[in-house]
C-alpha cells in the first residue's frame, strides 16, 4: 500500500506503509544557481542517496509558487527529518538554507502552525538560526535572487521581518531564550542582534531593536570577548569605537586636518561602509537607556613591528571628526537616552 505525488520536473516521492521514502528521478535539466556547492562534487558515486535527495530539493525550489507553496514546504520539511543522516554537513546547511528558508520566504507562508515546524527543524538540526540570521543579516548589502523572483506586490515583507514576525506571533522561546535571542551558533554565543551591530549592518540592527532583542545587562565569559570584558554591549561598543579609530581619526591625524571647513569637507566624503559604522553607532545610542563611564574609557593597543602604541578612547571620543560625525557619543556619559527614544 502506498500513494505517490508527484511534482513538475519528474520528481515522483513515493509514501511507503513501512514510513519509508522512495525517491526516483527522471531525466530534467537542473536549474542554474551561483551556489558555492558544486554539483559534481555531492553527486559522488559513493552517496547516489544524498545525491537525489540534493536534485530533488533543486527542482523543488526552482518549481515552486504559490499554487504549490504550502504543501511543498511540508514535505521538505519531512523529507529533511528522514533523510538528515544521509546528508553530509555542506548538504544540510544547503538544504534548510537554500531551500526550506528560501521557499518560505518566496511565497510568505502565512501558515503559523507550518512555520513552527520549519523553526522548530532548524533549531533540531543546529541548536541555532545561524543560517536563518546571517542570511538575514548580510541580505541588505548581497541582493538575493529571490529578492527580484517573487516580489509581487508592495506588501511583500523584507527577509528579516518575515521570520522575526512570524516568531513573534507564535511567541517562540527555545530552551528557555526566546527566538530573537538565541546565539546565532552553539559555538558562537552572540545573539543576531550584536552579530548585526559588529558588522555594521544598521538596518537589521534596527529591526532586531524594535522587535525586543535583548541588548542590555548580557554578562558573557570575558574569555570570549576580544577586551576581556563582562558585558556583550560593551565589547561590541569598544569594538566599533577601535574601527572609528582606524577609519576615521587615524587618516584624519595623519592628514594634519585641523581647520573646521576642511574637517567637515573630509567627513562628508567619507565611504558607504564608515557611514554605515556612524549610523550603527547613532541607533545603538539611541537604544541603550544608559552607558556608565567605564564603558568607554579604555586603551586601544597598536601592534607595531618594534612596540605597541597605546591610545586612550578619551582622544577618540575628543577628536573633531567623531564629535562631528556622532555628537552624542561624548555626551552619553552616564546621561539617559532622550524622551523620545524611551518611550519606544
Amino acid at each position: 500500500m502506498f500513494f505517490v505525488r508527484t511534482y513538475i520536473g519528474g520528481i515522483v516521492v513515493e509514501f511507503l506503509e513501512e514510513n519509508r521514502f522512495l525517491l526516483s528521478i527522471k531525466e530534467y535539466p537542473l536549474p542554474l544557481s551561483d551556489s558555492c556547492y558544486e554539483y559534481s562534487v555531492l553527486t559522488s558515486e559513493h552517496c547516489p542517496t544524498a545525491s537525489k535527495i540534493f536534485r530533488w530539493f533543486r527542482s523543488a525550489v526552482s518549481h515552486c509558487n504559490e499554487q504549490n507553496g504550502l504543501l511543498l514546504i511540508d514535505e521538505m520539511v519531512n523529507v529533511f527529518r528522514r533523510f538528515k543522516e544521509e546528508l553530509s554537513i555542506p548538504l544540510r546547511e544547503y538544504v534548510l538554507s537554500e531551500g526550506i528558508i528560501e521557499v518560505c520566504y518566496s511565497i510568505q507562508i502565512d501558515d503559523s502552525y507550518l512555520m513552527n515546524q520549519v523553526f522548530d527543524l532548524l533549531y533540531d538540526s543546529w541548536s541555532s538560526f545561524g543560517s536563518l540570521h546571517f542570511s538575514a543579516i548580510l541580505r541588505p548589502n548581497h541582493l538575493q535572487r529571490s529578492d527580484e523572483r517573487y516580489r509581487r506586490s508592495s506588501n511583500h515583507q523584507d527577509f528579516l521581518l518575515f521570520f522575526l514576525e512570524h516568531a513573534r506571533r507564535l511567541k517562540l522561546s527555545y530552551d528557555g531564550v526566546r527566538f530573537i535571542d538565541v546565539s546565532v551558533y552553539s559555538s558562537l554565543r552572540k545573539s543576531p542582534v550584536f552579530i548585526a551591530a559588529d558588522i555594521w549592518c544598521w538596518k537589521p540592527l534596527l529591526r532586531y531593536l524594535q522587535y525586543g532583542a535583548k541588548f542590555e545587562n548580557i554578562v558573557v565569559d570575558p574569555g570570549s570577548t576580544r577586551h576581556g570584558v563582562h558585558s556583550a554591549l560593551t565589547d561590541t561598543l569598544r569594538n566599533l569605537i577601535r574601527h572609528l579609530w582606524i577609519r576615521l581619526v587615524q587618516p584624519a591625524i595623519a592628514l594634519s586636518l585641523t581647520e573646521p571647513g576642511v574637517i567637515e569637507e573630509y567627513c562628508n566624503g567619507v565611504d558607504l561602509e564608515l557611514k554605515d559604522l556612524c549610523h550603527t553607532l547613532k541607533i545603538i545610542l539611541r537604544a541603550v537607556k544608559r552607558l556608565r563611564q567605564e564603558v568607554l574609557e579604555f586603551v586601544i593597543r597598536d601592534h607595531s613591528d618594534q612596540w605597541i602604541i597605546e591610545t586612550p578612547s578619551e582622544r577618540i571620543l575628543s577628536h573633531p571628526t567623531v564629535q562631528l560625525m556622532l555628537p552624542t557619543l561624548k555626551e552619553r556619559y552616564a546621561c539617559p537616552i532622550q524622551l523620545q527614544h524611551g518611550c519606544r
